[in-house]
């Protein structure tokens, strides 16, 4: 930094009591290579340039703080409480099990019958066939698809919530979406497919990032993202009734959406515990609602054998 002899001539051109923003100053005008001189007097820090640089020193000090001031761009970071990879490869593997066995007959029982929503029985208070029905597959592209779907939205559900909170949670809202689909649906309504848990796992990323704020600083065609990726599944798969040859149930993917939303801002707004130990427990009581379920479906099934 080269000065003139004679620094009387020169003139402030910024000043601070922050040290470090004095700092960043000098290296403004380094990188400009505009000279000038860095004094301190009574506490605060003075930039002093040549009387003949002064209004450009200025200006581009002036648009150095205009930039540092400006919001930020882009997505909030938000804390993420594991990988998420446990909780897709335990959701993979437990719709790949029940689809064997049920395929297979396993164990003499009626997979499907037990266990596909049946919206009159639910409504009765077979309340395990919500439960059930998740597990269940009509083909392999059925299945594919929910796997793929699934695995996606909840890797990042896992990912901000930990495994256990995060697939508890689109468990717990693929169950409250076919609940009310139940009640809505006629009496002699039939369902099956985990598209509803995987319709409320976007629902449940949508609802806790925007509540977290991780759209904050973004473009509102940005913001309204979840929503339209919404919309675009929704488009993917079609529509139907839910019945016979027709394996999408279309009441059931906004149920799952909205309850997944809902559970997203309560969660959003709660606090999370941290560590493996309570993630692990919430994980083994998912896991014992869903091997709960399957008990119940076919103990009534035996009992009207």
């Amino acid at each position: 930094m080269g000065q003139d002899t004679n620094i009387s001539a020169w003139v402030v051109v910024y000043e601070t009591s922050d040290q470090r923003r004095s700092a960043e100053a000098t290296l403004v005008l380094s990188a400009l290579e505009i000279e000038h001189a860095l004094t301190r007097s009574n506490d605060n820090w003075r930039l002093r340039v040549p009387a003949s640089l002064a209004v450009a020193a200025a200006a581009e000090l002036a648009a150095y703080d205009n930039e540092r001031l400006a919001p930020p761009i882009g997505p909030r970071p938000i804390d993420e409480l594991s990988t998420g990879w446990s909780g897709v490869i335990a959701y993979g593997v437990l719709l790949l099990l029940v689809a064997t066995l049920a395929r297979q007959g396993a164990l003499d029982l009626d997979w499907f019958g037990s266990g596909r929503l049946d919206a009159g029985r639910v409504v009765a208070g077979e309340w395990w066939r919500a439960v059930t029905a998740l597990t269940l597959h009509t083909d392999l592209s059925h299945l594919a698809s929910n796997i793929i779907f699934g695995s996606f939205f909840g890797l990042y559900v896992g990912r901000y919530l930990g495994a256990g909170f995060g697939w508890a949670a689109i468990l717990l809202g693929g169950t409250a979406g076919n609940v009310v689909n139940a009640w809505i649906q006629p009496a002699s309504h039939l369902a099956i497919g985990a598209s509803t848990s995987v319709f409320a796992a976007l629902g449940l990323l949508s609802a806790f990032t925007w509540r977290r704020g991780y759209w904050h600083n973004t473009p509102w065609k940005v913001r309204i993202a979840p929503v339209t990726a919404a919309i675009c599944l929704l488009a993917f798969t079609g529509t139907g009734a839910g019945t016979g040859s027709d394996n999408v149930d279309v009441m059931a993917h906004l149920t799952g959406f909205l309850a997944g939303f809902g559970l997203g801002i309560w969660l959003a707004l709660s606090r999370l515990p941290r560590g493996k130990k309570p993630q692990q427990i919430v994980a083994i009581l998912a896991a014992g609602l869903i091997a709960g379920a399957w008990v119940s479906a076919f103990s009534v099934a035996a009992t009207f054998r």
